[in-house]
């Protein structure tokens, strides 16, 4: 079974980052779980050239290809953002937009859920990653959130650290009952 977290975090080590973690270190003597930080990979925008309403590719060369074949290759994907401006990071917003390809039905059946850490107010963002989930037909796990600004405050949100811990635990349950 294969579990995958993306980063859309510019940090490294930052909040949604700390709480992926959480929920990664209790699955992983049941998963093989890799991280995805898209801040250290090449993503371009989508150009809207169509490609992919005739492919089930698409036309840009860059490191979304390798994730592609990640992405079909997993049991759960969870997302994790910070809230820039309402709403998730522009490296997420391109790596969800260069994945519409998958939108036929690829990863149907799969299992998504996200992460989201806000200072204040999480905006859209939490929306903005169910919708596409909905969109690339996947069973949604809910969510967590966490509320946070500066690097390693998430630790203080308990209600954060107990969803992290429940969600690992949902993750889990899933499996013992076969997914």
């Amino acid at each position: 079974m294969k579990a995958i977290g993306i980063i859309g975090s510019p940090r490294k080590d930052g909040n949604s980052s700390y709480l992926l973690k959480k929920v990664l270190s209790q699955i992983e003597d049941v998963f093989d779980t890799e991280i995805i930080y898209l801040r250290d990979l090449n993503i371009n925008p989508c150009n809207e050239c169509y490609y992919c309403t005739k492919e089930e590719s698409c036309i840009i060369e860059d490191d979304m290809q390798e994730i592609y074949h990640k992405l079909k290759a997993t049991d759960v994907l969870i997302i994790t953002s910070p809230v820039f401006m309402g709403g998730v990071t522009s490296r997420l917003r391109a790596f969800m937009e260069r994945t519409w390809h998958l939108r036929r039905g690829q990863l149907k059946g799969k299992y998504g859920t996200w992460i989201v850490v806000g200072r204040r107010n999480l905006g859209s963002a939490c929306n903005e990653i169910e919708q596409y989930l909905s969109i690339l037909k996947m069973k949604k796990i809910p969510g967590i959130f966490g509320y946070a600004l500066k690097p390693g405050e998430i630790e203080n949100d308990k209600e954060a650290l107990k969803g992290a811990e429940m969600l690992g635990k949902t993750i889990l349950d899933l499996y013992k009952n076969n997914l």
